[in-house]
């Protein structure tokens, strides 16, 4: 009986823990939607960054649209992850193979500060740079095209936990 007690009790402590989560997440979420919305910022490249109303960023260069992210959650009331869909054939760029025609979601993060000031992380952890050597030991030849028997179907796609939040390119303040 005080086993199934036990066990009744930390299943209850789980679940609270769980949803308070998720109440969190939603409040930071809000939080930084309202921040962002309707504010731009020039990025280092030129590339002229707007959020939109539903967290969403879109880039323009020249004032042409030239790509938009689409915001996935934040995780505290200063940062945000964002997701682009790219073709593979621009992720994997050093396979020299036929690539499919398929898109994959790539992950950034974007941080501000109490200034304003907004910035976008670059690249990936050490993690995901170690899965993807390994595909590329297990998966390709010394000259960079897939072994016999194998395929792109396994590619190391980056998950949001390996954006490399410690590697940041500043923008400046978001107006």
């Amino acid at each position: 009986m005080i086993r199934l007690y036990s066990i009744s009790i930390f299943l209850f402590l789980i679940t609270a823990c769980a949803s308070n989560d998720k109440v969190a997440d939603s409040n930071y979420n809000n939080v930084w939607i309202k921040k962002v919305s309707g504010k731009s910022v020039m990025a280092p490249n030129g590339y002229l960054y707007t959020f939109k109303e539903n967290g969403n960023v879109e880039y323009k260069i020249n004032g042409m649209v030239t790509g938009r992210g689409v915001f996935l959650y934040a995780e505290t009331a200063t940062n945000a992850y964002y997701y682009e869909k790219m073709p593979l054939s621009y992720v994997a760029y050093g396979v020299r193979d036929s690539i499919p025609n398929t898109n994959v979601n790539m992950f950034v993060g974007f941080v501000l500060d109490d200034n304003g000031k907004i910035k976008m992380t670059s690249g990936y952890t050490k993690e995901y740079q170690n899965r993807l050597s390994n595909w590329k030991k297990s998966n390709l030849t010394i000259y960079n095209t897939l072994r016999d028997g194998k395929d792109m179907s396994e590619y190391p796609i980056p998950y949001v936990e390996e954006v490399n939040t410690l590697n940041l390119i500043e923008f400046g303040v978001l107006r």
